[in-house]
């Protein structure tokens, strides 16, 4: 019972299949590329609403319904979003590994600077002269570093929730019958 109440739906109108995927791209379905447009709008209503699991219901005319284009138009969806979420996962990741590297150089900086005054491997001067540059650099690198260790791009993560939200979405599709308006000999 839970599961249905957290059950969000976006619905999305299309004309053509070009709605839903480039218009530039002659290839089949099943190889095309997503549109642009459609993925901004999948954006802003999954911002008005981004609780839950999703449903995506897009409505079309009912000249396009077809079971075996519904399937491909499904498969691509979930198999572009899924992607895209690893891939802002890889990067959420890397960024964190590149958090390390900045700690460990900036630790390593001021332990240089520790040792080098504490054993004299210089005289005070030079050691006065490497502190300007050496410190600073250490201090940001060991916060800069925690920083995208412990806090990484807040829009990155909404980003991945959002793309894996969606490759776990249901997709449904509803056909609406075209209304043929009379013409006016008909009248």
């Amino acid at each position: 019972m839970d599961k249905i109440r957290e059950l969000r739906e976006i619905a999305i109108a299309i004309d053509t299949w070009d709605d839903v995927f480039s218009d530039f791209d002659p290839r089949p379905l099943s190889e095309r590329v997503l549109s642009e447009d459609f993925i901004i709008e999948l954006k802003q209503r999954y911002r008005e609403t981004s609780k839950g699991d999703f449903v995506v219901t897009i409505c079309a005319p009912q000249s396009l319904e077809d079971k075996k284009s519904e399937r491909t138009v499904s498969k691509r969806l979930k198999r572009h979003f899924l992607h895209r979420a690893l891939v802002r996962k890889k990067e959420s990741i890397r960024v964190r590994i590149r958090g390390i590297v900045f700690v460990l150089c900036g630790i390593c900086f001021l332990t240089f600077l520790t040792l080098a005054a504490y054993y004299k491997w210089f005289n005070d001067l030079v050691i006065n002269i490497i502190s300007i540059v050496v410190m600073p650099l250490g201090w940001f690198g060991i916060w800069e570093g925690f920083s995208k260790i412990v806090d990484p791009s807040s829009s990155s993560i909404q980003e991945e929730k959002f793309y894996n939200k969606l490759s776990k979405a249901q997709y449904r599709f509803t056909y609406i019958p075209l209304k043929v308006e009379p013409t006016l000999n008909e009248k």
